[in-house]
Formats: C-alpha cells, structure tokens, sequence
C-alpha cells in the first residue's frame, strides 16, 4: 500500500485529532489565569496550584460526585427511597435526583485515572469540561463530511465546539452539565442521519438503535433532553409529507415491492424513525420510570411559559436577576453562534440543500464514472490517467440513491432545528447555546456545498485549495479569536480568602452550624465548609430571597439576627404557617417584621393584640420564628456583595402593596489623592471628590457643569474606625463614604437608604456598635459573624 493512499485513510483521524487538539488547547488555556500575574494568581489557586472553579454550580456538582463515591449516591440520604440533600435550603433540605451523567462520568474518570495515580476529584472535575465538549468535534465533523467533504466538516467541527454561547459554559474550570449539551444531540442526529443514509437494513437498524441509546443518554445529562427528542421525530415526519406528497418521492404501493424487506429500503426514515421513537422511549421509561418520562415529555407546555417565570409575584422573583433568563438582542444571538459569517451561512445552507435535492436514480443505475479501459501506454502516462480520474470522482460526489434523501432530510432537520431553537431563544438567553448547533452544522454545509461549486469555476486545485483555506478561516476566525480572548481572561470565582473562611468555618464550628448569606456563593460554601446553608442557586427563587435581602437592608439589628433565626431554625414554615392565617403575604411579612426583632412574649402580645390572631395561631407561628432551641448560626459578608447590593436591596426592600422594587447601589473607587495648601484633595472615578483639612471635611459628586452635589451624609472611615460621621443634606439621595486603608484612600457613594444598612455597618464599619453580631474570622474581602439569634 503506497504511503499516499494509507494517508487517505487515516485523514479522517488525523483531522479529527486536530480539531479536537485545537478546541482542547484553547479550553484549556482558562487553566493558565494569564490576565493575572504571578504573585496575585497564586490567590486564586488551590495548594496544588490548581484554579478554582469558575463559578458556582460547579461545586454543587462537585459535592454531589464526591457524595456519589462516597456513599454510593449524591446527597446527603435517603427519605422515602430519594435521594435528599441536607446541605442545601436548610432546613429541611432538598432532593438530590439530579442528571445522573455527570457525576458517573465523572467519577468513573476519578476511579480510572486513581487506579494509575494520584489524583483530587477536583482536578479530574477541573478538566472534564474541556475534555468532554471537545469531543463534539467528532460527530460534527463526520456528519457534515459524509454530506460534503472535508472542508465542510472542519468548519461544522470548528464551530460547534467554539460557538460563544457553548464555549463559556464549557472551558476548563466550568464544571457543569453544558458540556454535553452539544456533544449528545449530535451523537443522537449523526446515527439518526446514518441510519438514513444506509442501503442495508440491518445497517439501517444498528444506526437507528444507536440513536435510541445516545437519546436514553442525553436524558441522564440534562432535564431539557427532550428538545432533541421532538426535533428529530418532528423533522421525521415532516420529511415523509415533503417526499411524498411535494416532491412525489416514495410512492410506490405497497404490492409493487418483491418483499417487506425491499419495501423498508424504499421508506429510508420510516424504519430510523420507529426504531428510534420507540427503543428511545422504553429505554427512557426503564431509566427513568413511565411517570417521569410522561412528564419530562410535557415540559414543552411549561416551557412556554417560562418567561412568566420572571415576572412578579407576591414575593419577589429571583428569577428577573438571572442573566440567563433574559430575552436575547440581535447582537447577542450572532455572538453566541460564532458571528455574523456563522449565522448567515447556516440560514442560506438550508436553502441551498433544497436546491440540490434531486431524484434519486434508480437502485440499478447508480450515476457513478467508470473508469476508462486500460489502454497501451507506459504505466506513468496509465497512472496519470488514472489519477485524473480519481480525483474527478472525489471531486464530484456521484449522485446514488442516499444522497438526495440525505440533502432533503438534512434540509428540513435544520429548518426545524433553527425555528424550535429560535422560539426557545424568546425564553431565554440560555438557549442560544442550543440554536448554534443548527447554525454550525448549516454553516459547515455550506461551505462543503462551496467547495464543490468550485469544481466548474476554478480548474487548478491549488487554488480552489487556497480559496477553500481563506473561507473556511474567514469563517471560523471570529469565534477562535473570541474565545482565546475569553479563555485568556478567565478569572475563578472564588479565592483564597474565601476558601480559607470556609475551612476556618469547618474546622472550628458544630455540624449544625447554619451559614447564612447572599445566595450566589451557597454551593461554594456548602461543598467547601461542608455546612448546611440556608440560601443557594438551587433554592435562590424563594421567599428566602426578601427575608435574607432585608436581613441586609435593614438597620434593625435585633430584626436581621431574628430573620436569620427564623430562616435557620425552620426554613420557609414560620411565613407559609403565617400567611395561612392572613390570606395576605404583605399583612404576614408586616407581622413578622414587627415581631422578629422582639423576644417570644413580646411578639405573641403583637400577633394577638394589634393583628387580631388567636393565641393558638401566634404560637403555631411562633414554634417556628421564635424556636426554643435554635441553630447556631454564622453570617458571611464579603466584597463581592457590594456589587451584588442592586438585587439583593430590590428584593429586600420589596413594596408588598404596589409589587415593586428599587435598585440601590454602591459605587466603590479608589481614590486620586493629592495636597493643594495643605488640603487633601480626593477624585474618585464615581465622581466623588473631597477636601479634607484638619478641621473640616466636605464631600460630594460632582455634576456636569463642575458643582458638587451635597451628600446626605458623609462618613469616613479610617483602618476599620470611624473617624468622621455627619448628616450633611436631607434634600440629597445618596450618602458618601471616604475609606482609609493604609496609605490608600477610596472613594464610594451609595443610595442613602444603604448608609445605615446592616450590610454597611458590618462589611464596611466592621460590626461597630453591634452587640449580635461578631466577628469571628476575617479575610481580605471576607468576615464571618457568629450571629446571636
């Protein structure tokens, strides 16, 4: 065998190790953290020098997993036969039945790659994002060839594994169920195709049947499998209407076909379709049992509806804070799919594949070019002839029974795929991840489709060769760029201050101690602490959300230690029992904010006295808001809750009457300082500029046309001490803070409703005046309070 032809069979390989190659390096590079330098990378790096996870679902994952190798399955036991998780919305927890796949994956990685060497769950949880959405490159590549050639499946390879939408929830560092969200629909469509394609039944059936099995798994990773599911059956049938009854394809009786055999070859979908829709259904029955699967298939009644979910209800909803829920712009769509070249080119591809169907030839007459009898010659001048010959052939696809049916099928899957997808991207921006497979493989289509029309426009191949390279790149080039950028940049989304308050926490507080903050960080402290938590991304759209945002709000101490309480000791029973009484959310919390703060006496003389409920309702109610035995509790504020103050100050002060809420902010700077006539002058960025002389202190912002707004109040803090504190302006909305810190000064102005907040007074006057609230450890950026309840 000459060294050319075993390189022509080995190409698929080596392209595919190639495209996997270049979509893992750039994954990987989120390990290097090279937007930050040496010293101040190393605080955000385990002590195996490892990054943290890039955010916060990954360790709930993470947790769950090493649950898993554990004990044998996640979560903390078992009530009722389901899997429970203590550690999260505490009390009384929550179930832990969650897609399964990634933890098995995961662990089964764990055990294989321990067998061999040492390893931590978190650098094999690290790495298996990178690894696993890599390898969407095979099936996408191969799919798109087959129908094309190489340049089309390079370019469909490409840009699914690149599409911004799928890359940012995929890098390594990012530790969630994404990463098979492109890889299994694929595998599911890419049999599904090749059980179309085959001109053998029993080839026909395999590929069908590995459909069915791709589909049960897709169904293990994620609760959306479902979506796939009604695209390739819906794409199905609207196939067999086309093909029939528009293009008069297939309509041959029954009684005209030698046998049933014969006649099944003849229905090229209707065989894949019913081995695929019913296998894949009993397997998904068998895993996940008939009820489960009957209600999964119903999502799409819900999902409808799922945009409601951000809209107000008698609690606010934490919904409407969700980047992910928000309704994607134009310009968000054409970034999550790679670019406007991506998306334009998936769009047109469909059109052209309806251009190029044709009617099969028949079984018999396949349109193939024979090659030209030997002639006497010398054997190059045969060779060369040959070879023309060849690579005419590869050139031009000949035009057999599966290819027309293949175009015409793939061209009314992608039209499908493209309008399910474009409606699910009306619910969410989380779904552009799902238009751009469509978009890519379409893409890599059409530049397939190029390639063979340059067949009749450009007779050197060296230069179809040279233009085929520059599309192909002009294609992929902004999603590459893009997301080199992106990997480059990443930055963990936790560090040492925090990790090291949470194992402070482990190691020195009871197992029943209850961590309450913001719910954004949850999953970080219940897998880190190994603590139970009141408040996290899996419980964050809850009444919860309002309890622990005036918790922070508000300037009653006695009442932010009574909510947390409360929130500890008995979860959501004390405002749910409450509210069965009143038939009125805003009259309970009106209740509960009055009666909180106060010791149990004291609150069952207001619930009885000025709220007209009996004493048997107000002590049901209080078992709950004043338990006789309460959890100890610590309170977690850190740096990153500045930033996060505009939602959790809209659902803490949440209006019950009008259902509305208000944004209020910090705007934290640091500060330009310099002395003019032994005044200190300070400019902060937010437009905050002081004077500061040995007698007297003036501050505000400053406007447009170069005045300074008066403060309603400014207050300086130097070194964690108050050192200045006055009422400036009661006509002014925001209030200013000048902060001292060594031989830095900052700068920040906030809504005035926040001067007082007990966020302020403990993260930024560091518990000053408090006598519930103490510290107990303290970071950079992060304190930890035991809270009095």
């Amino acid at each position: 065998m000459e060294a050319k032809e075993i390189f022509n069979k080995l190409k698929p390989l080596i392209i595919v190790i190639l495209l996997f190659s270049i979509v893992f390096f750039i994954r990987a590079e989120a390990a290097n953290l090279s937007s930050l330098s040496g010293d101040f990378k190393a605080f955000y790096q385990d002590d195996n020098g490892l990054p943290y996870f890039s955010e916060m679902d990954s360790y709930y994952n993470y947790r769950l997993t090493a649950d898993y190798l554990d004990h044998g399955y996640p979560g903390d036991t078992k009530i009722n036969g389901t899997n429970w998780d203590l550690h999260s919305n505490y009390p009384p927890g929550r179930s832990a039945e969650y897609p399964p796949l990634i933890i098995y994956v995961t662990a089964w990685v764990y055990l294989l790659v321990n067998s061999v060497a040492t390893v931590p769950l978190t650098a094999v949880s690290f790495w298996m994002p990178a690894v696993i959405a890599s390898l969407c490159v095979i099936p996408a590549y191969f799919m798109v060839r087959r129908l094309t050639n190489d340049y089309g499946g390079i370019t469909a390879g490409l840009l699914v594994a690149l599409a911004p939408a799928y890359f940012n929830h995929s890098f390594a560092g990012f530790f969630d169920t994404d990463m098979f969200n492109i890889l299994l629909p694929l595998l599911v469509v890419w049999m599904f195709i090749e059980s179309i394609r085959a001109d053998d039944l029993k080839n026909k059936a395999i590929f069908a049947v590995l459909s069915a099995i791709f589909m049960l798994i897709f169904s293990t990773a994620w609760e959306g499998w479902w979506y796939i599911f009604y695209i390739v059956v819906l794409a199905s049938l609207v196939y067999l209407l086309v093909s029939r009854y528009l293009l008069k394809q297939d309509r041959k009786p029954r009684d005209e076909f030698s046998s049933r055999k014969e006649w099944l070859l003849n229905q090229p979908v209707l065989l894949p379709l019913a081995i695929f829709a019913i296998l894949g259904s009993v397997l998904m029955m068998i895993s996940m049992g008939a009820l489960d699967f009957f209600n999964a298939l119903l999502q799409p009644v819900g999902f409808t509806q799922l945009q409601e979910s951000t809209r107000v209800t008698s609690y606010p909803n934490v919904y409407v804070s969700v980047a992910e829920l928000q309704i994607p712009s134009i310009s968000d769509v054409l970034d999550g799919v790679g670019g406007i070249l991506a998306f334009a080119f998936g769009i047109v591809s469909v059109f052209w594949l309806f251009r190029k169907i044709k009617t099969p030839a028949p079984e018999n007459k396949l349109n193939i070019k024979k090659k030209p009898r030997k002639r006497k010659g010398s054997r190059k001048k045969r060779r060369e002839a040959e070879k023309v010959v060849e690579e005419d052939s590869k050139v031009v696809p000949p035009i057999i029974p599966h290819r027309p049916r293949t175009y015409l099928f793939m061209a009314v899957l992608l039209t499908v795929w493209l309008l399910t997808t474009a409606y699910a991207m009306t619910k969410g921006v989380r779904f552009i991840e799902a238009f751009s497979i469509p978009i890519a493989i379409g893409a890599g289509i059409f530049v397939g489709l190029v390639r063979e029309y340059l067949e009749g426009q450009i007779e050197t191949p060296s230069y179809r060769v040279i233009v085929m390279a520059i599309l192909v790149a002009m294609v992929v080039f902004v999603p590459l760029t893009n997301d080199y950028a992106a990997s480059s940049s990443v930055v963990p989304g936790t560090d040492d201050s925090m990790v090291n308050s949470l194992a402070w926490i482990k190691a020195n507080t009871a197992n029943n101690t209850v961590i309450i903050s913001w719910w954004d960080f949850g999953h970080l402290f219940a897998a880190v602490a190994d603590r139970p938590v009141t408040f996290d991304g899996g419980s964050q759209n809850t009444p919860r959300a309002y309890w622990v945002g005036k918790a922070l709000l508000t300037n009653n101490e006695s009442l932010s230690a009574g909510i947390m309480r409360m929130l500890s000791s008995s979860g959501d029973d004390g405002y749910y029992t409450l509210e069965n009484y009143t038939q009125n959310t805003g009259k309970s919390v009106e209740i509960l904010e009055k009666t909180l703060g106060v010791d149990k006496a004291s609150a069952q003389t207001i619930m009885t006295s000025q709220y007209g409920l009996t004493t048997e309702q107000a002590q049901n109610v209080l078992q709950f808001t004043h338990p006789d035995d309460p959890v100890p509790v610590v309170f977690i504020t850190s740096y990153d809750m500045i930033g996060k103050a505009g939602w959790w100050s809209y659902f803490g002060g949440w209006n019950f009457q009008n259902a509305s809420g208000q944004n209020m902010v910090y705007s934290l700077t640091q500060a330009n300082v310099t002395t003019q006539n032994d005044t200190l002058v300070l400019q902060g960025e937010n437009g905050v500029v002081a004077q500061i002389t040995s007698t007297n202190i003036t501050a505000g912002i400053a406007t447009s046309n170069n005045q300074v707004a008066l403060a309603h109040r400014v207050i300086v803090v130097a070194n964690g001490t108050t050192a200045y504190d006055q009422l400036v302006s009661n006509q002014s909305m925001f209030s200013v803070m000048i902060i001292k810190e060594g031989d830095s000064y900052y700068t920040m102005a906030m809504n005035k409703e926040l001067e007082d907040s007990m966020f302020t007074r403990l993260f930024f006057l560091q518990g000053a005046g408090l006598t519930r609230f103490t510290p107990a450890y303290a970071q950079s950026g992060v304190i930890v309070w035991n809270v009095t309840v």
